[in-house]
């Protein structure tokens, strides 16, 4: 197991099993610093704050953060392409791997296969974008995968 101690990892996710579930393998296979944000506005707070080694960005995320009395907006489907494109304007250098459970994102013309999604990417976010992994109990192999990225982004 390789201990990245010092790595500070942005983890934005808004369903809270699966933000839950990845907080955990992160911090239980890297030993790392994990902070959280919930929202495409949240995460752009956060890369205000502080700086991050890494960040593990779903692809479908609100907005704004979910609370109590605010629905945070619906969500965008490509809310996580948004902020990758935030970041290359702002000239903020984190890696980002995106974490999804979805293997089409958009409707009807705008539909887009996570494979199609990956090549553009790749395409237009060259300096930070290390790919994609598709998240999920029916998808075996996701943890290694993940694991793998992790590894490449921090040699």
């Amino acid at each position: 197991m390789k201990t990245l101690t010092n790595l500070n990892i942005l983890l934005v996710e808004d369903d809270e099993d699966k933000r839950l579930e990845l907080n955990s393998f992160v911090k239980t296979q890297l030993q790392c610093q994990v902070s959280e944000a919930r929202s495409y506005q949240g995460a752009l707070k956060a890369l205000k704050n502080k700086q991050f080694n890494l960040i593990l960005l779903d692809m479908t995320i609100p907005t704004f953060d979910v609370t109590p009395t605010d629905s945070g907006g619906r969500a965008q489907p490509f809310g996580g392409e948004a902020l990758l494109f935030e970041m290359m304007r702002r000239e903020i250098p984190t890696k980002v791997i995106v974490v999804t459970q979805f293997d089409k994102f958009g409707e009807g013309a705008k539909e887009v296969l996570l494979k199609d999604l990956d090549l553009r990417l790749s395409q237009q976010f060259k300096a930070n974008y290390l790919g994609a992994i598709q998240y999920g109990n029916s998808f075996e192999g996701w943890a290694d995968s993940l694991l793998h990225k992790i590894n490449e982004a921090t040699l």
